[in-house]
């Protein structure tokens, strides 16, 4: 916008811009925090709708179609050790991270990004192991086989984008990169509380039923 005064010269308005630098943050936390919950329901529909297909079919096994005895549940071990460790990293990083990053101490942020990167490798080992080699059934494959295949690959999903959030975080914060903003840990954890349920139910189906 310009306007001229009198002859010869004249003045260019910018136009003035309210937001702030702390708005801006504000603005990038509510989208960070909406997008993530959102993928968490988006993908939580999903994995509700495979344990309710495993629990109808499982209800329905009245004449040994859905799982014959030939089909025995993987073993609890590997579950169990994959199951504590997204367990564990839920609780470091709302004992630790996000009080550290709440708190302003850069030191404790890195040092539990740390332990959660850990137990995000183990998570992921531990869940290829077993679909690699806990999961072998007889053919010809039924229905109950399926199902547990199928939350393994859910699973192991679910594992490695535990391991690349962990990783992506624990790589920025050695930068310097997360120093006094709370949000992408805030929202991280999110994710970890959610895989910490999820596994817990997947646990739960697999060794009961």
């Amino acid at each position: 916008m310009s306007a001229t005064h009198g002859e010869g010269y004249s003045t260019t308005v910018v136009p003035h811009f309210k937001d702030s630098e702390a708005d801006e943050v504000a603005f990038f936390e509510k989208r960070a925090k909406v997008g993530v919950l959102l993928l968490i329901m988006s993908d939580g529909l999903m994995v509700i709708a495979a344990y309710l297909g495993f629990l109808y079919l499982y209800a329905l096994n009245t004449s040994h179609a859905f799982r014959p005895a030939s089909e025995q549940a993987p073993a609890i071990a590997g579950g169990l050790i994959v199951t504590l460790a997204v367990v564990l990293g839920a609780v470091v990083f709302r004992s630790q991270i996000v009080p550290s990053a709440r708190s302003g101490s850069d030191a404790g942020v890195r040092s539990g990004l740390v332990l959660a990167l850990a137990l995000a490798c183990v998570a992921f080992a531990v869940q290829v192991w077993s679909v690699a080699t806990g999961f072998s059934f007889p053919a010809p494959v039924h229905g109950y086989a399926s199902m547990i295949m199928l939350l393994g690959a859910i699973g192991l999903f679910h594992t490695f984008l535990t391991l690349v959030i962990s990783l992506f975080l624990f790589g920025r914060a050695r930068r310097g990169l997360l120093t006094g903003l709370t949000y992408p840990l805030e929202t991280a954890g999110y994710w970890w509380y959610y895989i910490a349920g999820l596994f817990v139910v997947s646990l739960l189906l697999t060794a009961l039923l």
